[in-house]
């Protein structure tokens, strides 16, 4: 179900066997911080952090979408609704052995597909439509964290566990 790479760096909607791929916009705020907390919420974080996460979230959405640090792109479903999304937020990057020349790198984030569309490849071709982006940018580093559920896909589209490590400070 992937896009060809000519779909992926237009901004024309892709489609998906009967599925379109469409580029996120400022309108879709409040669906993308649905799928975040739908996402931590299938990953089993309790529902009390939940809208928290959505309203520390949603001033900064509003404006990476805006300025366009954050891409993202739908999975629509025939009927119109969301079927899944992705999003790509891009980061300023201090130059290192990976990328040398390049000042910028993509962290993949809010990967969520809603149960009923789930085992259709749709995560993959989301996911390869945000690769294909990066690379039509030129981006040589694209991370992310991955769940339980996503690592399989991530690995096998050549995703590497790395030696990051982290702190969580109280």
């Amino acid at each position: 179900m992937a896009t060809s790479r000519a779909a992926a760096m237009s901004n024309a909607p892709a489609r998906t066997s009967t599925i379109t791929i469409r580029e996120t916009n400022l309108d879709d705020v409040e669906e993308i911080l649905h799928h975040r907390r739908q996402m931590f919420s299938d990953m089993g974080h309790p529902e009390a952090v939940l809208d928290p996460i959505v309203r520390s979230c949603r001033p900064y959405m509003q404006r990476y979408l805006a300025d366009g640090s954050y891409r993202g792109w739908f999975a629509i479903a025939p009927d119109g609704r969301v079927a899944a999304g992705v999003g790509l937020l891009i980061t300023p990057l201090v130059s290192g052995p990976l990328a040398p020349d390049n000042v910028n790198r993509a962290y993949l984030l809010n990967v969520y597909t809603y149960p009923e569309f789930r085992k259709r490849g749709l995560a993959r071709a989301l996911t390869q439509k945000a690769i294909d982006y990066c690379r039509s940018q030129e981006f040589k580093v694209l991370w992310l964290h991955a769940s339980k559920y996503g690592r399989p896909i991530y690995e096998s589209m050549g995703f590497e566990a790395t030696n990051e490590m982290r702190l969580i400070i109280d």
